[in-house]
């Protein structure tokens, strides 16, 4: 979920920023931060419901498919079983051997798993904790720019707001990295570039408005 809190984080900087290029002060800033976060935060969380439910659906659908294929014409299933095995180098007999003895065991299991790649042991995603937890990384996120308007004077705030962003993206990006056994810096760059970006040009626009 390190990826929404920097959506969080990128989108709410953002956004008060180009609102303080337009002139918004104290209350303005932080009702627009609040409106980020909790709009944000739904829109994310309700983006990834959908997708995961899809997913689910998807995967069920294939499953049941794949049943019902079994019960109307189990030899002809075993034949494509073994014509899968042949096809990744098994020979003929090899093959038909390993789909006999994985079908014994649970044929609805080899088939959904040699044909399409999905593993009956994988328990179903669960979309609305998916959901709930995206929708709340984004506020997290979120937070770290508000926080920033809420403590920092008038004056200092686009620029308190600025750095706040910046290091929390740093912080951010080495946790990805260290999750993904990536290159720490590789991913710093592109984390904070893109946050830099998003700023500076929701900046410009904002100052186009200023009166």
């Amino acid at each position: 979920m390190v990826v929404e809190a920097n959506d969080g984080i990128v989108t709410t900087a953002g956004v008060v920023e180009g609102f303080a290029g337009a002139g918004a002060t104290g209350p303005s800033l932080v009702i627009a931060a609040l409106c980020t976060m909790v709009a944000g935060g739904i829109a994310l969380a309700g983006a990834r419901y959908a997708e995961e439910a899809a997913e689910r659906e998807a995967r069920l659908a294939v499953i049941e498919e794949e049943r019902r294929q079994l019960a109307l014409s189990p030899g002809q299933e075993m034949a494509e079983l073994v014509a899968l095995f042949e096809a990744r180098g098994l020979s003929a007999g090899l093959a038909r051997e390993v789909a006999s003895e994985l079908s014994a065991a649970d044929a609805l299991a080899a088939h959904v798993e040699v044909e399409h790649g999905l593993s009956m042991r994988d328990a179903p995603s669960a979309p609305l904790a998916i959901a709930a937890a995206a929708g709340v990384a984004f506020a997290l996120g979120a937070a770290i720019p508000l926080l920033a308007v809420l403590v920092a004077p008038d004056d200092w705030r686009p620029g308190v707001v600025f750095v706040a962003a910046i290091v929390s993206l740093a912080i951010t990006s080495l946790i990805l990295a260290k999750l993904g056994r990536t290159h720490v810096r590789g991913v710093m760059v592109r984390s904070v570039l893109v946050g830099v970006t998003g700023m500076v040009l929701s900046l410009a626009t904002g100052s186009l408005f200023h009166p």
